[in-house]
């Protein structure tokens, strides 16, 4: 079996609620190993295909929402006419209300969010998409290292044309 491979495919700009510190934005940079058999071209995959369609599903999917860990017990999420209402609870009492379009929001279903989880969520909605020669899909998020110090931010800006005017989308950026 070959593999094709692509490190910092993308990056992920997001907002998640923790059990523990609340609301934080985050970024994290996507990492992709595929293998399988070559197919016609003599290629597991097109590389302009692997960056164009993951991407493309990352964008539309995960990138620049608030990321909703379904099984934690402190989170209870209602929709009505395509809006999300969420109740947050965290682990110390600390209660947390938000109330957004749904397309703002993605839902992982684990009790936390991690890259772990969120890898498997984006390898899960990604399989169906790959042709039959694929055989295996390793998706890795992780922090993007920065030296010194750095913070975490949320924000919306209502008036930008794309994704950043969903409310409660987050960074991860270096303080300088």
């Amino acid at each position: 079996m070959l593999q094709l491979f692509v490190d910092r495919l993308t990056t992920l700009d997001f907002s998640y609620l923790h059990p523990d510190r609340g609301l934080l934005g985050e970024s994290w940079l996507l990492d992709v190993t595929l293998g399988g058999d070559l197919d016609a071209q003599g290629m597991v995959l097109d590389f302009a295909d692997v960056k164009r369609d993951i991407k493309e599903l990352v964008d539309e999917a995960f990138d620049h929402r608030l990321l909703l860990p379904m099984q934690y017990s402190g989170l209870v999420e209602q929709t009505r006419r395509g809006m999300s209402h969420l109740n947050f609870e965290t682990r110390d009492g600390a209660f947390i209300q938000h109330s957004s379009p749904e397309q703002a929001v993605c839902r992982i279903d684990a009790p936390e969010v991690t890259p772990e989880q969120v890898a498997a969520a984006i390898a899960g909605r990604l399989r169906p998409r790959l042709p039959d020669n694929v055989t295996s899909l390793e998706i890795r998020l992780r922090p993007e290292a920065i030296e010194g110090a750095f913070y975490h931010y949320s924000h919306g800006l209502k008036h930008h044309c794309g994704n950043c005017q969903r409310i409660a989308h987050g960074h991860r950026s270096r303080l300088v």
